[in-house]
């Protein structure tokens, strides 16, 4: 049987090392030992909830930072590419209104500053065939929460123009003759390319 002097030798993990001399080994050993020996005081483990506690709190901020710019650049990504808007209009100049001019020398429009309807309240668009083989216009059809609005501003407006605004500038205004509902038409020289852009644009993406 061997004896307990026996087996810690058998044991030790430095005895197949050919390359250390015993002295070496020794003080090795009485350094792991040693090490082995000390005692943690007990105030450092009461320092550990604490530091894992701010640790958590780090890592937990950090990912709600990278959160809120995901969810930040995810809410800028739903948005239009091509502005629509629609806004009621004058021929004649007003208090508050703007003056603006369609085409170029073009017809003077006055703009009320209230926006109708923007790209929001459109449910879809398409391109439709103009009055030449080269022309095309825009049809939009609003959902239904722009349809209501549409119909309650140009409802009292009839006879006077409504603009339409694409990228900010007034692409026509005509004068209504009726109140517009569920749809409109956005007639002008556009090409077939010009009109799919516009089409492909207003929508939300």
């Amino acid at each position: 049987m061997k004896t307990v002097s026996d087996l810690l030798r058998d044991a030790d993990p430095l005895r197949h090392e050919p390359h250390r001399l015993e002295e070496e080994r020794d003080r090795l050993r009485q350094r792991v030992v040693a090490a082995a020996s000390v005692t943690v005081p007990s105030s450092a483990w009461s320092l550990a909830p604490a530091a894992l506690l701010v640790t958590v709190a780090v890592i937990v901020v950090g990912i709600l930072a990278a959160g809120s710019q995901f969810w930040s650049r995810g809410s800028a990504t739903l948005q239009a590419a091509v502005r629509f808007e629609v806004r009621l209009a004058e021929d004649r100049p007003g208090p508050g209104l703007r003056e603006v001019r369609i085409g170029s020398p073009g017809r003077v429009v006055y703009l009320h500053q209230e926006i109708v309807v923007t790209n929001a309240d459109i449910a879809k668009s398409r391109v439709v065939q103009g009055d030449g083989p080269s022309r095309f216009n825009i049809d939009v059809q609003f959902n239904a929460a722009g349809a209501r609005k549409m119909r309650e501003a140009t409802a009292s407006h009839v006879g006077r123009p409504v603009a339409i605004l694409i990228d900010g500038n007034v692409v026509m205004a005509p004068v209504l003759r009726a109140p517009i509902g569920a749809s409109a038409m956005i007639s002008g020289d556009y090409t077939k390319a010009q009109a799919e852009r516009i089409v492909e644009g207003i929508g939300i993406r």
